[in-house]
């Protein structure tokens, strides 16, 4: 199944961060400021609790149909950012990103970069 990039497909892309809006915390002065979800390749939380609040892009359905990519890399992990920022999470753990430009089942010219990976939100210590 190929997925075209088109112009509209890339201004839906680039609405979706706006409408979903993004997280922040109120400073003391009051004013907001953007809560930054850090992002690790691999997971450094092994032995800590915490709770997987979603798997991006990858833990629906809707991933068997198609997904969506990203022209750049870091675009790609922004819309992650802002995903696990709206599902309350700490931290996105076994991140991997990978170019669709030049596979079998995507034939467009452009890079599309496809990154998925987990969302956690950590637990405090029980100690």
């Amino acid at each position: 199944m190929r997925i075209p990039i088109t112009p509209l497909s890339l201004l839906i892309a680039g609405a979706i961060p706006l409408v979903c809006g993004y997280a922040s915390v109120v400073r003391a002065d009051g004013e907001a400021q953007p809560t930054v979800v850090q992002v690790y390749e691999l997971n450094p939380f092994v032995g800590r609790t915490y709770e997987i609040v979603g798997r991006l892009w990858i833990g629906s359905w809707r991933s068997a149909l198609g997904v969506t990519t990203y022209p750049k890399r870091e675009d790609a992990i922004a819309a992650m950012q802002t995903e696990a920022s709206r599902l309350n999470a700490d931290a996105l753990v076994s991140v991997s990103c990978v170019d669709q430009h030049g596979s079998t089942w995507y034939r467009g010219n452009d890079p599309a970069f496809l990154c998925y990976g987990v969302a956690v939100k950590l637990r405090p210590n029980q100690g």
